[in-house]
């Protein structure tokens, strides 16, 4: 598994106790104790996940979040605090995070749940015959392009997503006006290359409600039939851009 993992943390103890492990099990490490340290990673070298504590002594740990979220092509992120409340757990997977772990954690449970994030946000994508431009679907004055992950709402202005609201979104406006059970919604359409964690559906439902309803009435698009699933209300149509 050739990835890069950068641990965020405050406390050298608990990054050099992480970083330690994680390179014990042959994966690629970096460490960082602040976010000023983690800006300088990150303009040198891509990582693909970052092992965020929620308290740091420049920043907080939702506004690391947001800022890593922004990037061209944001890392997975997983959380990690000494909290279990599930109060916070729920806020930081509604911040976009794709896990969350507690401390203290078992370290082989740790390395098992950072292989399925990584696989769940592998950055490779299937080779697309070269004549053939990228799929765009549009409704009601959105884009949303799969090649590149990109959502644009109707003024043209970039929305960013976390790898689960795009798989989200993605199964939903593949299948417009049909009702989608949570499962379906996991599966995606037949060309998805990855899943959201189950966990990961109902927060990025209400995230994207949110996000579309930065225009009047676009965080209607997004029904819940009860005990059912969810229905996108719109006319959607696929193009080649």
């Amino acid at each position: 598994m050739d990835k890069r993992i950068l641990v965020l943390d405050g406390d050298p103890v608990a990054r050099h106790d992480m970083t330690g492990l994680l390179a014990g099990y042959g994966l690629t490490t970096l460490g960082a104790g602040s976010a000023r340290e983690m800006e300088q990673i990150l303009r040198e070298t891509q990582v693909n996940l970052v092992m965020l504590d929620m308290m740091l002594p420049d920043a907080s740990g939702l506004s690391v979040c947001s800022r890593l979220l922004s990037l061209p092509s944001p890392p997975a992120i997983m959380m990690v605090s000494e909290s279990g409340e599930e109060c916070d757990v729920v806020v930081g997977l509604e911040f976009g995070a794709d896990d969350y772990v507690i401390k203290p954690y078992r370290p082989r449970e740790l390395l098992a749940r950072i292989k399925a994030v990584l696989r769940r946000h592998d950055d490779a994508r299937p080779e697309e015959p070269a004549r053939e431009p990228p799929t765009v679907y549009r409704f009601d004055g959105w884009r949303l392009n799969v090649a590149t992950q990109a959502l644009f709402d109707p003024r043209g202005r970039p929305v960013p997503l976390s790898t689960a609201e795009f798989l989200v979104l993605w199964a939903l406006v593949a299948r417009p006006n049909q009702v989608l059970t949570r499962d379906e919604l996991r599966q995606g359409p037949p060309d998805a290359y990855a899943r959201p964690a189950p966990q990961q559906v109902n927060v990025a439902i209400s995230r994207l409600r949110s996000k579309l309803d930065r225009v009047e009435g676009g965080g209607e698009l997004i029904r819940t039939v009860r005990h059912v699933g969810y229905i996108f209300a719109a006319r959607v149509d696929r193009v080649q851009e």
